[in-house]
């Protein structure tokens, strides 16, 4: 079951905590030696990081039932955790904030619009290299693959072909940003997409599940790093075709939180 969980740790200024800090503690919960540290595909994400009264909330995406009492037992209210050079204490247990059957998120309903928002910066490794373009290619091709990786086979297959193109962008507002990782230079972007299937209704269904998929899987590459937060909005319904609007800029990032 795909599922959000808020982590609350005391006494930690959540703007001096850094991408590697929060990594290497939730790493260090759910993967399993080096094997599990070296995979491609991890069945959790860094959500957010944010500052709350007494200290700073960590929230985690899981996208497989297991992990869910692994959290419960390293996050117990007194643990200790190390971010950076602070060592401080979890408050109090994993509460959840959102989650959802795979079956319901498989129950897609008839949208053929849809409107996605990039919370944190959200990039696509290409080699050893990094691109912040926001294509729907990209994009639902990254949900598509966290949804055949994680998804139970009691689930009906996931079947989508992206080279057919069966979506396009109406709207777009996006923001370019650079961020330094591990002394890498990672380039992404945050804002908002709006987009329509124009395809069969087979098509427009899959693409909904993915939609859905998104607030918990996290779109691109470093999710577990507190990339690719992604959230989706309410949008108009499909009428005329409208001509792309918005704008790109671009600006350096230091980016410290999640």
């Amino acid at each position: 079951m795909p599922s959000r969980w808020a982590v609350t740790v005391a006494g930690v200024d959540a703007t001096k905590v850094k991408l590697d800090h929060v990594h290497a503690v939730v790493s260090g919960w759910f993967d399993d030696g080096e094997e599990g540290h070296r995979a491609k595909a991890k069945p959790y994400t860094v959500q957010q990081l944010q500052a709350v009264d007494g200290g700073t909330l960590l929230e985690i995406g899981l996208l497989v039932d297991e992990l869910g009492d692994r959290l419960a037992s390293a996050a117990a209210p007194g643990s200790q955790i190390r971010l950076g050079s602070t060592w401080t204490r979890i408050t109090h247990p994993p509460e959840p904030v959102a989650m959802a059957t795979w079956q319901e998120l498989t129950d897609a309903g008839r949208a053929t619009s849809w409107c996605l928002r990039f919370l944190t910066p959200t990039t696509f490794r290409r080699g050893n290299s990094f691109t912040p373009a926001p294509t729907l290619s990209a994009i639902l091709g990254s949900l598509r693959a966290s949804w055949r990786e994680f998804a139970p086979p009691t689930v009906p297959p996931l079947v989508l072909d992206l080279a057919r193109e069966p979506v396009w962008v109406t709207d777009i507002d996006v923001t370019s940003q650079v961020v330094s990782v591990k002394g890498l230079t990672v380039s992404g972007f945050t804002g908002r997409l709006r987009f329509v299937c124009d395809g069969v209704a087979e098509q427009a269904s899959m693409i909904d599940r993915l939609v859905r998929l998104a607030p918990y899987a996290g779109v691109g590459a470093y999710t577990t790093r507190g990339f690719g937060v992604t959230r989706p909005e309410p949008t108009w319904p499909q009428a005329v075709p409208r001509r792309v609007t918005g704008s790109v800029q671009h600006r350096p990032l230091e980016l410290v939180s999640g």
